[in-house]
């Protein structure tokens, strides 16, 4: 039969290889090119904390547990499974130190599996990287770009003998200009307005 910190060591790596969280940050390699190995790390961190405090918390686990996943992962666990993980090494310690071995190895062989299936991607700002067919969207938005009219905000700054860019524009209105200008005083943002349709 195993020695009990062995026993206990597994139970560690069983939860948290079942600990979604966890699992996720390592598949995605949120702690960098070694994730696995500092997963790995992780287990053995816990179970010498173990061997070398008496009686932990799970709280204070659950704070370590935090930290290190902070620290290591650059992730916060705001699932609620922070706690039940805590809980469940905190209880296989308890019965390791009792003796009830067998107990501990049934509880292992129960534990769940992480659940990295259901999990999606947070998805972002699409980025295209392919440049071989964008002919006909850059024309499409160098369209739409001659159509926007960015209203400099120095031009308030100038005072009214100095001439910018979009007070020499055609089309725009003196109203709109002043009404514009008077936007940019009022907030200190400069207003990007949409050149209307000839």
């Amino acid at each position: 039969m195993a020695a009990p910190m062995d026993i206990f060591r597994d139970s560690v790596k069983s939860v948290l290889d079942g600990w979604t969280v966890l699992q996720l940050a390592v598949q995605h390699g949120f702690g960098g090119v070694h994730s696995a190995a500092k997963a790995e790390w992780m287990v053995d961190a816990v179970s010498q904390w173990f061997q070398e405090n008496a009686d932990i918390d799970p709280c204070e686990l659950e704070d370590f547990l935090a930290e290190v996943l902070n620290n290591e992962f650059d992730t916060v666990a705001d699932d609620g499974s922070l706690a039940q993980v805590a809980q469940q090494i905190c209880g296989s310690y308890r019965l390791c130190r009792q003796g009830r071995h067998q107990e501990v190895l049934s509880r292992i062989q129960q534990l769940p599996k992480a659940q990295l299936s259901g999990c999606v991607a947070a998805t972002g700002p699409e980025e295209d990287d392919d440049d071989d067919d964008d002919g006909e969207e850059d024309e499409k938005e160098e369209e739409k770009d001659e159509d926007m009219e960015v209203t400099p905000s120095s031009s308030i700054e100038n005072g009214p003998h100095q001439k910018t860019e979009a007070a020499n524009t055609p089309n725009t209105s003196a109203q709109d200009m002043e009404s514009q200008s008077q936007e940019d005083i009022d907030d200190g943002w400069t207003v990007v307005t949409k050149k209307k349709k000839r």
